[in-house]
């Protein structure tokens, strides 16, 4: 049979995987969403056919189903596939979430030939079509058959496959929103201070985007624990103390440089001919702050 692929769920990754796999060269037999308009708006990105409403025959016909709902309604999904005979002892059932396990799909076990899951540690915006770039990982999981299939569409988007245990994916999710989705809110926070320094509010975001990569760019050239840079990581400990104070009339951004002061000291303290006593005495500044919250 033909290696076709009908992709449910039309949001940001379920639409930039259809593009993806298309360019690759695999047979998108179809693309659907509860929302009609989404699924019309991604057909038409991709350049296949959408469906909209009700679940539609064609899945049956598709090897590889890959489903991009989100986490809450990947099982509701698999259980009308079952109860409406629209999944087929031939196909492989795949889906995208980084947290659960390939077991979310249990009610299909003996009526497909294997079930996997494929998380790209990629960004995908809301309404974006993204493109995925080469060398992203996918955490894989699945039955023998599902990861087969997982490696070999992984391998057609020149992506890289990395095996997480089923068990251990949560850890694994978790990781991933502090990389990505807390660096992008970080970067806001340290946004909101700046907004009250003065500077013009045309060159925040440039600032913040030309440190950022640098901090990016020296952590992947020396490694997360040889790049830190900073007061914390020179032991300044009255620069900290003024930041705290300054910090004062807006708790929440105080708490969020605390917070991330705390784990500055611990990277800080891993350091060769970091003083002990330094390291206790910046995150003394940091508690002075908590017990008043």
């Amino acid at each position: 049979m033909p290696k076709k692929v009908f992709i449910i769920g039309c949001g940001a990754l379920g639409a930039s995987l259809g593009l993806a796999l298309h360019r690759a060269g695999r047979d998108i037999l179809g693309i659907y969403d509860i929302d009609a308009r989404a699924a019309r708006t991604a057909s038409e990105r991709i350049g296949v056919k959408g469906f909209g409403g009700s679940l539609p025959e064609m899945i049956k016909d598709a090897q590889t189903v890959i489903v991009t709902v989100p986490d809450d309604a990947i099982a509701t999904v698999a259980q009308q596939a079952q109860a409406e005979e629209l999944c087929a002892p031939h196909q492989i059932w795949i889906h995208c979430s980084g947290h659960l396990n390939y077991r979310v799909f249990s009610v299909l076990e003996g009526h497909v030939a294997g079930m996997g899951t494929m998380h790209p540690a990629h960004v995908f915006p809301p309404r974006v079509c993204t493109d995925i770039p080469e060398n992203v990982y996918f955490a894989v999981g699945g039955n023998p058959a599902g990861i087969e299939m997982v490696q070999e569409l992984v391998s057609l988007m020149k992506g890289r496959v990395l095996l997480v245990d089923p068990s251990l994916r949560p850890i694994y999710h978790a990781a991933m929103v502090m990389g990505s989705n807390y660096v992008v809110a970080l970067l806001a926070s340290a946004r909101d201070v700046l907004s009250h320094s003065g500077i013009s509010e045309g060159d925040i975001d440039g600032l913040l985007f030309g440190l950022a990569q640098s901090a990016i760019s020296r952590s992947r050239s020396l490694g997360l624990d040889h790049s830190l840079s900073g007061p914390v990581r020179r032991g300044d400990v009255g620069v900290v103390g003024d930041h705290v104070k300054v910090l004062a009339p807006w708790p929440d951004l105080q708490h969020v440089y605390v917070e991330m002061g705390k784990a500055t000291v611990r990277l800080a303290a891993r350091q060769p001919g970091y003083c002990p006593d330094t390291a206790e005495t910046i995150l003394e500044v940091f508690e002075r702050v908590d017990q008043k919250r």
